[in-house]
């Protein structure tokens, strides 16, 4: 489903109109990164199954602040983003990380975030109900801090690389993509068991 597509504006409402879009839509600030290019974001989201989301965003760079006071943690949610192209910062808790493109990281979606997008870029978060991926958050929390440590690494992100084209060439997911890819990533995070 498209959520928001700023090429169906006049250039000089697009950066208002992302930022009130997506503050009402995912609760978070945006700002736009400075360029010499025209702002445009493609923001796409499929309905995976059991609240299960995965998000599409393609844009010509943006900042995506959850500030502290904008969350509730009674139903955490976990996402696990994906950088096809383009670089990303990452920042949550005490972790500060560049991801590069085709790297993977875990975002606690109900905690404080910052994340900043390189000036082209596309990203793709897979977005789990914690109750649904069925592993306590410390675990989940634990994995993110040292996620390309572990040997599924890779894996995972050419998992969900390959999950986001072709639910992109066929605008819709394959009925087995959800369990599938809940299967690899719980795996990815107990990869780091003791």
């Amino acid at each position: 489903m498209l959520l928001l597509d700023t090429s169906q504006y006049p250039v000089g409402e697009r950066e208002e109109m992302i930022r009130e879009g997506l503050a009402e839509l995912a609760g978070v600030q945006v700002q736009p990164n400075a360029g010499d290019g025209p702002i445009k974001m493609r923001l796409r989201a499929w309905d995976m199954g059991d609240g299960c989301n995965l998000v599409d965003t393609e844009s010509s760079g943006y900042r995506f602040l959850r500030p502290p006071s904008d969350f509730s943690a009674d139903s955490p949610v976990v996402g696990f983003a994906m950088i096809p192209a383009g670089t990303c910062r990452f920042s949550q808790h005490d972790r500060h990380e560049i991801v590069p493109s085709g790297g993977l990281f875990i975002v606690d979606m109900t905690d404080a975030y910052d994340y900043q997008f390189s000036q082209v870029c596309d990203g793709a978060n897979l977005i789990v109900p914690l109750e649904v991926l069925d592993i306590p958050l410390r675990d989940v929390r634990k994995a993110a801090q040292r996620l390309p440590r572990s040997p599924l690494y890779g894996l995972a992100s050419r998992h969900l690389c390959t999950l986001l084209r072709h639910t992109k060439e066929f605008d819709a997911p394959h009925p087995s993509a959800q369990q599938a890819a809940l299967h690899m990533l719980r795996a990815l995070v107990k990869s780091f068991d003791d």
